[in-house]
């Protein structure tokens, strides 16, 4: 379990997806739907409330997901620590406007919530400039093409929430992303939820819907597990 140490987020994971989204697109193949495995349970016990439980369980699973959406990958930095990435190959093939191509999610838990509160006021993406630098380094991104806005999302259930709004373009493609850092209790999840634009380039409500959902689905789990002081 970290004890004030801070990891940085997002991992390599959360820029697996702009690397797969041109090659999926290239692809005539349907990717084989697998079942997500279900990881066995390792719960921490402390006499401290808060999330006790392995990672792995926080993560969210294909069943949180609209239809269509396959885990493609997954990764754990240290014991209190996991990320996973989905992708809908479906959605990313038909090139169909405003539909969600994929969704990266991160969960890191700390000893204490004054521990996961450090973390979170001390990352390194707090404003618009740090996470369009961020995005700056992905391949296959056009520079000059990055907006990023924060914004205030109607989360429910987080001690402490910030959320951006960033729009590039990939190739053809303007492509729009929703990444909510939040802390819950000693828990800190990262979401980003990628999103194709509208025909016109502009963003779709109805994609921006379903990114929060995704997002409040991570909430909710994190709070499912919390323990509360006795």
């Amino acid at each position: 379990m970290p004890q004030r140490n801070r990891f940085p987020l997002p991992t390599r994971i959360l820029f697996a997806i702009l690397i797969l989204l041109p090659l999926l697109s290239a692809c005539n193949t349907p990717t084989p739907e697998e079942p997500t495995p279900i990881p066995t349970p390792t719960p921490i016990t402390t006499p401290f409330a808060g999330i006790r439980e392995d990672p792995q369980r926080l993560t969210l699973i294909q069943s949180d997901l609209p239809d269509g959406f396959r885990r493609v990958d997954n990764t754990s930095l240290h014991g209190g620590h996991h990320a996973v990435l989905f992708m809908n190959p479906q959605a990313v093939q038909q090139e169909t406007a405003g539909q969600v191509l994929g969704v990266v999610d991160e969960v890191t838990i700390y000893e204490f919530d004054a521990d996961a509160r450090e973390a979170f006021e001390n990352d390194l993406r707090v404003t618009e400039e740090d996470v369009a630098r961020d995005v700056a380094d992905a391949e296959n991104v056009a520079r000059e093409s990055i907006q990023v806005q924060a914004y205030a999302p109607g989360l429910e259930g987080v001690d402490l929430l910030r959320a951006f709004k960033v729009n590039y373009r990939i190739g053809g493609q303007r492509i729009y992303e929703y990444r909510y850092q939040f802390m819950v209790s000693n828990a800190i999840g990262n979401v980003i939820v990628t999103t194709r634009a509208q025909g016109d380039g502009g963003e779709s409500d109805r994609a921006r819907a379903q990114a929060e959902a995704i997002a409040q689905a991570q909430v909710d789990r994190l709070n499912d597990f919390r323990v509360l002081p006795q």
